[in-house]
């Protein structure tokens, strides 16, 4: 008698995830390769190996591909930046270390295809707002990871600051890195040097007694 468990058929909503999944990739991989403005809903349907019936049915334009694109891809930054933190073992949770997670997933490939669309959301107000609500839930992933992560930081506001300079360091150095200026990877490893001192400079604050300084 065969004892082998029969496979069970895909349903409807297995297929439509499949053939979504497939799009979303095939646009991430478009937008790395030909930039936005050599994407078109054609390639992206050509790479995905779907019809163009199914792309135009699930995503019926550029703009409806590279927005799902990008809201996947911020959703999949949040759970592997997730991940790397949490695989850090207790007793090494440091600042550095924090750093270090950061730039191996924004160094990666994939990151090409967030700026080509930050460039683009320049001059288009819809994209515009949907990057920045992404990158807002990307931040408030990252900072409450931090506060878990780094029990010394004791605030909201300082982890916030520590993350907001960390990603503005990161995202130039995976700029030069793409471009090819520079050392980037030494140049994240002198800020994951100096993380340690970010803590104390968050806790200061601004001089309150400086010209233009908050009150």
């Amino acid at each position: 008698m065969d004892t082998q468990t029969a496979t069970p058929p895909r349903t409807q909503e297995d297929r439509r995830a499949a053939t979504q999944q497939a799009l979303l990739g095939a646009t991430i991989d478009c937008l790395v390769e030909y930039g936005y403005a050599g994407t078109t809903t054609r390639l992206v349907a050509d790479h995905a190996r779907v019809s163009r019936g199914a792309q135009t049915h699930h995503y019926p334009t550029k703009r409806d591909l590279v927005i799902a694109a990008v809201e996947h891809l911020f959703d999949e930054y949040a759970g592997r930046f997730t991940e790397a933190f949490r695989q850090v073992p207790e007793s090494e949770r440091t600042l550095d270390r924090a750093v270090a997670a950061l730039w191996e997933i924004a160094s990666g490939p994939s990151y090409a295809a967030i700026l080509e669309v930050v460039v683009a959301a320049r001059t288009d107000d819809e994209l515009r707002s949907i990057v920045h609500g992404v990158a807002a839930s990307l931040e408030e992933t990252v900072v409450d990871l931090l506060l878990w992560f780094s029990p010394e930081i004791a605030d909201r506001e300082s982890a916030r600051r520590i993350v907001e300079f960390a990603f503005a360091l990161i995202q130039g150095a995976a700029v030069s890195r793409m471009e090819g200026f520079g050392d980037a990877d030494e140049v994240v490893a002198s800020v994951a040097a100096l993380a340690p001192f970010a803590v104390s400079l968050v806790r200061s604050g601004p001089d309150p007694t400086r010209s233009g300084a908050p009150r």
